[in-house]
């Protein structure tokens, strides 16, 4: 669903060649609003994350998992006053909120779908301090938190990476008076595969453990916070070691972009044999950006294509985080 606050024409008009900190519409990125006394309550018995530390200034990262483990989502969650803000690719979004829909006639718990009312932008790049001055915006002290801004909030996702959440009235203030800093949503989404970040996409909803997406590695799993639906999967991952794959960034200098889903094969002897699979991918002017799913002990001299028609090479790049 486009969102009504942007036309497809100023999505269109937007570049990847902006240079330094920049502003990005996120239309694939929805949220859900999640009100009534039992809010809290309701999603701590659902999500990785551990509803009673999330406060004013902070939001949470976690998952959505089925009863296997399996994730049918990934999000971001803060508050707004009594309510619950829950942010994620359109896709995975839509999958978990009829998920807790489902369950939340049992609660006092309402839901009600924000693209008619709230944003979704991306602020990222070099220099974004200084962007964020520029616009009146608090700075959030630290990676895990937020900012109050006119009009909505503003997460501290990564140094220098931030996602921002505002009503239509400011959003559409703020396109209209920054355009010198618009870009478009593709430029901000390969920062976020460069930090190691990942979306579900439709064609990966329900394939993975967290620990497979690296969600431990980014604070989105709380082993202490007790029962919730895929716990027991999950836990098993952590404490029997049971996990043997991971999110990596690949790269390569090619112009196909390839879905989410696609195989990725690493050479064995004189063939080629499945190893994993795409789950993110953006293309910057021929320099491609891949979060994938791995062996977690590959290595990363071995030699990995696409398994497409154009077998594009690619190549490991470090995460900047550690997977332990």
């Amino acid at each position: 669903m486009q969102a009504s606050w942007i036309s497809a024409d100023q999505l269109a008009s937007l570049s990847t060649s902006v240079q330094g900190a920049f502003i990005s519409p996120l239309p694939g990125f929805e949220s859900l609003i999640i009100a009534g006394p039992d809010n809290r309550k309701y999603l701590q018995g659902q999500v990785t994350a551990d509803l009673n530390t999330l406060t004013a200034e902070n939001f949470l990262r976690g998952a959505h998992c089925d009863a296997k483990g399996k994730m049918w989502a990934q999000f971001h969650l803060c508050a707004d006053g009594e309510a619950l803000w829950y942010i994620g690719f359109r896709d995975e979004l839509q999958v978990s909120a009829t998920q807790l829909k489902k369950f939340g006639v049992f609660s006092k718990v309402s839901f009600e779908a924000g693209h008619d009312s709230l944003a979704i932008l991306g602020i990222s790049g070099a220099g974004s301090a200084a962007l964020l001055e520029k616009l009146g915006y608090t700075q959030p002290a630290a990676v895990g938190q937020l900012s109050s801004v006119a009009g909505g909030k503003l997460l501290r996702l990564a140094d220098e990476h931030y996602l921002l959440v505002l009503d239509f009235v400011h959003a559409r203030q703020l396109f209209a008076e920054q355009s010198a800093y618009l870009a478009a949503p593709t430029l901000w989404l390969a920062r976020h595969i460069q930090q190691g970040f990942s979306y579900l996409e439709q064609a990966v909803i329900g394939e993975y453990v967290p620990q497979m997406l690296n969600l431990q590695s980014i604070d989105a799993i709380s082993f202490t916070k007790g029962c919730y639906i895929g716990q027991e999967t999950v836990a098993r991952m952590k404490y029997l070691g049971k996990n043997k794959r991971a999110a990596y960034i690949l790269k390569s200098q090619t112009e196909e972009t390839p879905a989410s889903g696609t195989d990725i094969e690493v050479q064995w002897s004189e063939n080629w044999r499945r190893v994993g699979q795409v789950i993110n991918a953006v293309n910057i002017q021929g320099q491609l950006w891949v979060l994938a799913v791995l062996p977690n002990d590959i290595n990363p001299a071995d030699p990995l294509r696409l398994a497409t028609p154009d077998a594009s090479v690619v190549v490991i790049s470090p995460l900047p985080y550690s997977l332990a």
